[in-house]
């Protein structure tokens, strides 16, 4: 995106730049969620980085690569626990209260 707008992109009249760390930003956080299925990575990499001005892309990232791994395999620490065949507990069935 940056070598196709090297002077950002004009919206409105204003040129808003293209900051390459801003994808790799995402993409990290993105990867780093599917692969552990949890979505607080967004926001360890908010608190590493600093860079509050990434917080939409990255979280909506992060809930969508969350959704797509949780469809097709199952999380890291649900692997080892698998490998390592430690005892879980099973899925929980939900019960109406009444």
């Amino acid at each position: 995106v940056a070598f196709l707008f090297p002077h950002g992109i004009k919206l409105g009249g204003a040129a808003n730049p293209v900051i390459p760390g801003g994808y790799a930003l995402a993409g990290a956080a993105a990867f780093s969620g599917s692969v552990t299925h949890t979505i607080s990575t967004a926001l360890l990499v908010f608190e590493i980085t600093g860079q509050i001005a990434h917080i939409l892309p990255v979280i909506m990232a992060v809930l969508i690569a969350n959704a797509i791994a949780q469809k097709f395999q199952p999380s890291f620490y649900d692997g080892t626990i698998i490998v390592k065949k430690l005892p879980y507990l099973p899925r929980i069935r939900s019960r109406h209260i009444e």
